[in-house]
């Protein structure tokens, strides 16, 4: 299953790989794709992630899942 969601507080490729590396780490994840440019991750898993999940797994960084 795949979904596209908003990053908010991305700045450069930096940021884009701690945003990786957390939704990455996420039981059932599968691939992600994070675009500066866009500001938006996209993520393969085993089921839908929610947003709660997603906020949860950037809780000690910078970044916010917008919407």
């Amino acid at each position: 299953m795949s979904q596209t969601v908003k990053i908010e507080g991305m700045k450069c490729d930096g940021c884009v790989g701690i945003v990786k590396e957390k939704f990455e780490a996420i039981d059932g994840v599968t691939a992600v794709d994070v675009q500066l440019d866009t500001k938006q991750a996209t993520i393969e898993a085993n089921s839908e992630l929610s947003n709660a999940q997603l906020e949860a797994a950037l809780a000690d960084t910078k970044f916010t899942v917008a919407g």
